[in-house]
């Protein structure tokens, strides 16, 4: 599903565990009930880009959305993923 989100960034851009050309972000959108919190993939193709974002900065993406399952032990099941497509 296409989407397009705007909010906070809560984490500088990092190397994914298992592949170097994918930074990974935590971006927080308010909500009516606080926070949503969306993890954000940069490709090759934004990672430039992504290496000037900052903690507390605000972005606007548009990406594909994808829920992730998270490892055992976990109080939620899945984690909101939007790989960037348009920075």
């Amino acid at each position: 599903m296409q989407v397009n989100i705007s909010g906070l960034v809560g984490r500088a851009p990092k190397c994914l565990l298992d592949d170097s050309s994918i930074l990974e972000a935590a971006l927080a959108v308010p909500t009516s009930d606080g926070k949503d919190w969306f993890a954000v993939r940069f490709s090759d193709a934004f990672v430039d880009a992504a290496q000037t974002i900052r903690k507390g900065d605000t972005i606007t993406v548009t990406g594909e959305l994808t829920f992730e399952p998270l490892p055992d032990g976990s109080t939620a099941l899945f984690k909101p993923v939007v790989t960037v497509s348009d920075l």
